[in-house]
């Protein structure tokens, strides 16, 4: 490798403004003279630290109403991620969740791939039913066949992964049969803090907080119903398909529930620092929120799955075992009796330190590059 070696960086798409966007916003800055490939771009959702000029986009996003028919083009991912050209380049840098790491690079060029996920949608089935409409997932089940048994091949091209997590990097072993580093995301934890004085109009609420996408695989519905049967108040923060029928089952039950929307930074740090503790109904890959909370010294009260088991440990929060309102219910009910200190929170997200990602991540990406035999 040369000293200064070319570098390009990949990602899926920036049809959504979520986590991994943010993420690869920070990988992007970290590399500020590196193109940026990606298949498809709605420029409304694309990070404000990016340059436009950067970006180079597939044929994908020439189509006509593309940035809102991602989905449905599902089919056209692989060719688009394969139409690119990454000759010139010694080392390219994917970030994926889908497909950005079924790129093709020639021997010369190392490609190392941070891996959020593997795609959900064609390796768990809960999440594949919540993905796509029933009829088209009928439609497409051929289709979903294909990219399972493309994205396994594809995987092979990626030269050293470094996964978000070790259950993501568990994930990486069972599907794809590759190894994988571990570095976990970061939390902008001098943003999200303990307060010096309290919004106690807020905080005389006594509320429960879910930070969240409102997706039917979430089941954010089983905190609705624990919370109701413990007469406690749940304020939600998020948007998504499914709030309609979050709101409706709210309404029916009578809950003391609060759907705020999508809310400002500001908000939602005052969000997390009145609130009594943080649920998490789903299994997450990491869980970027649970870091917030805890950095505002807020414990969380989490599903036994996934990420999480990484992040919270027994003195910042209460695992559940099972996915249901009952077993959260008795998760609610031993976190009203521990009295949780704040600072242990906060020291516990203290690992998940931006500055720490930065330096892991160049170490990293460096060290593989190095151990390269190049041409």
């Amino acid at each position: 490798m040369p000293p200064q070696p070319k570098v390009a960086l990949v990602h899926d798409d920036f049809c959504q403004a979520g986590g991994a966007e943010s993420l690869f916003g920070t990988i992007a800055s970290m590399f500020p003279k590196a193109p940026i490939y990606t298949s498809l771009v709605d420029w409304n959702k694309l990070p404000s630290s990016i340059e436009k000029a950067r970006v180079k986009t597939s044929f994908l996003q020439k189509i006509p109403f593309a940035k809102y028919l991602y989905k449905v083009l599902l089919p056209l991912y692989p060719f688009a991620f394969e139409s690119f050209d990454f000759s010139k380049y010694d080392l390219v840098l994917s970030s994926t969740t889908r497909f950005a790491n079924s790129i093709i690079t020639k021997p010369k060029t190392i490609h190392i791939c941070y891996i959020n996920s593997t795609p959900r949608f064609l390796w768990d089935e809960n999440v594949k039913s919540h993905y796509l409409p029933k009829p088209f997932i009928f439609l497409f089940s051929p289709v979903f066949s294909w990219l399972k048994r493309w994205d396994r091949t594809a995987s092979a091209r990626v030269d050293h992964y470094i996964a978000n997590s070790q259950n993501v990097a568990d994930r990486v072993k069972k599907y794809y049969g590759r190894q994988s580093g571990v570095i976990y995301p970061f939390a902008d934890i001098n943003f999200f803090n303990i307060p010096k004085i309290h919004n106690w109009k807020l905080k005389s609420q006594k509320y429960y907080l879910i930070v969240s996408r409102l997706v039917k695989w979430k089941k954010i519905e089983i905190a609705i119903g624990a919370c109701t049967a413990l007469g406690k108040n749940l304020i939600i923060v998020g948007d998504g398909p499914d709030k309609s029928r979050l709101e409706s089952i709210s309404r029916t039950e009578k809950a003391g529930v609060e759907f705020v929307g999508k809310v400002t930074r500001e908000k939602l740090r005052e969000l997390y620092q009145n609130s009594r503790a943080l649920i998490v109904t789903q299994e997450e890959d990491f869980g970027i929120a649970s870091v917030e909370a805890q950095a505002c010294g807020v414990p969380v009260i989490a599903y036994d799955s996934g990420g999480l088991k990484e992040i919270v440990t027994d003195k910042t929060g209460i695992l559940f075992a099972d996915q249901s309102a009952e077993s959260l219910k008795d998760a609610i009910s031993a976190h009203l009796g521990v009295k949780w200190e704040r600072s242990a929170c906060r020291k516990n997200s203290l690992r998940f330190s931006r500055a720490a990602f930065e330096k892991s991540i160049k170490k990293t990406v460096f060290d593989y590059a190095s151990k390269s035999p190049g041409p």
